[in-house]
């Protein structure tokens, strides 16, 4: 099997300024393309350690794909750095100029003197236009190994992989063993509870890798095997098992796939929310298309709009308080009633770090959906600081919408 080292350049992903995102993408596009990512560097903008980590990964790795130090500034010396690794000068690229000009003409913009450097790369290399940006990216077959260096802007990098890089990898390295990959996405178990179900028969006599990788609410389980076979057969052993908190085998999100059910079901829905703050809404509208199920929300988090805009009773806050069964209720049934929807769905509760009582500690939530034949509210205490507790809530919502919808 090919191996893969993904050398990320620039200080911002080793101090923590900037979240690696392009790694991960470019680790499981690889990955479905069955060639292994044997190696991830970061490394600074600094030409020494640039070197060294080239030299590195071509000891040891098929492919190399570099990203970042490509733009316009004097720390960004990816491509000075790769010209001098393989001793040649840099050359101009007309073709990306061009675009370059066309850019910020677009822009009614004039065009940095600066930015001419991004249609710079080095002798040996091809050039890889980029249309989504203004850095030019670059390959290098040599050795029979194969360097890829591409802009670091996630966007940019994403939309060159997916036109141009991809069939480049695919063309080099055509004799990849082929591995076939099954994905299930499950909600409101963990991973203990999913191993119990799934049972030891899950895995006898079989040759499969399997991983299971929790997230708040969420389990994701990720199967590869070379047996193309077998793929259909866990496939309907992980529904069965698992039936309930399976909620998809593509790469989708919960609220996707809760937004399939609400049209699939023809329910609409209604949003009101107090100690999430809109978050609920926020998840619930991801989705493209969400117009279809979603009429709209109300962040109630003061009890004045409690009583104001839904019509909960003052006297039902003041007797039972803002976090209640009896309140959440109440805010399911109004945001129903009033957005005319199928179900009102509603968040109540107590995410601190301050406010919370020895009746109604921090992490207390109420969670209320209403339909025209039902109206029951859920209790829960969540643990962590406030933003685990507001998302642990939303989470919850969305998986107990999840079973009603299922109960019909």
């Amino acid at each position: 099997m090919p191996s893969c080292e993904l050398v990320t350049i620039g200080s911002e992903l080793l101090n923590g300024s900037v979240l690696n995102t392009n790694a991960q993408f470019l680790a499981r596009k690889i990955t479905a393309l069955s060639i292994e990512v044997a190696y991830q560097v970061s490394c600074k903008d600094r030409e020494q350690d640039i070197l060294d980590t080239l030299s590195r990964a071509f000891e040891r790795s098929d492919l190399i794909i570099v990203t970042g130090g490509l733009g316009p500034t004097p720390d960004d010396i990816t491509r000075e750095v790769i010209a001098k690794f393989f001793h040649c000068p840099l050359k101009f690229n007309p073709a990306q100029y061009r675009h370059i000009l066309h850019h910020f003409r677009t822009l009614r913009k004039v065009t940095p003197l600066m930015t001419r450097r991004e249609a710079f790369l080095p002798e040996a290399a091809k050039p890889l236009l980029n249309r989504f940006g203004i850095a030019l990216g670059f390959y290098i077959a040599a050795g029979g190994k194969l360097l890829i260096t591409l802009p670091g802007v996630p966007r940019e990098l994403v939309k060159m992989y997916e036109t141009r890089v991809e069939k480049l990898i695919k063309d080099k390295f055509p004799d990849r063993p082929r591995f076939y990959f099954l994905e299930a996405h499950t909600a409101g178990l963990h991973e203990t509870q999913i191993m119990r179900k799934l049972g030891k028969g899950f895995f006898a006599g079989r040759k499969f890798e399997f991983g299971i990788y929790p997230k708040i609410g969420e389990v994701t389980i990720r199967v590869k095997t070379q047996e193309k076979n077998l793929i259909p057969i866990l496939h309907r052993e992980l529904v069965k098992k698992l039936k309930g908190s399976l909620y998809s085998c593509k790469n989708e999100s919960f609220s996707a796939a809760l937004g399939m059910e609400l049209r699939k079901c023809k329910k609409t829905l209604a949003i009101a929310e107090s100690c999430t703050g809109g978050l609920l809404a926020e998840r619930i509208t991801d989705p493209p298309g969400a117009s279809q199920y979603f009429k709209g929300s109300i962040v109630a988090y003061s009890n004045q709009i409690k009583f104001r805009e839904l019509g909960v009773p003052m006297e039902l806050i003041q007797k039972e308080g803002a976090v209640s069964a009896e309140v959440a209720q109440a805010m399911a049934k109004a945001i129903r009633i009033q957005y005319q929807t199928s179900i009102g769905l509603s968040i109540t509760g107590v995410a601190g770090p301050s406010g919370g009582t020895r009746l109604k500690p921090i992490g207390l939530v109420y969670i209320a959906i209403s339909d025209s034949k039902r109206n029951r509210a859920f209790r829960f205490r969540f643990l962590g600081e406030r933003d685990k507790i507001r998302l642990q809530a939303t989470q919850k919502a969305l998986f107990l919408l999840w079973q009603w919808l299922a109960r019909g």
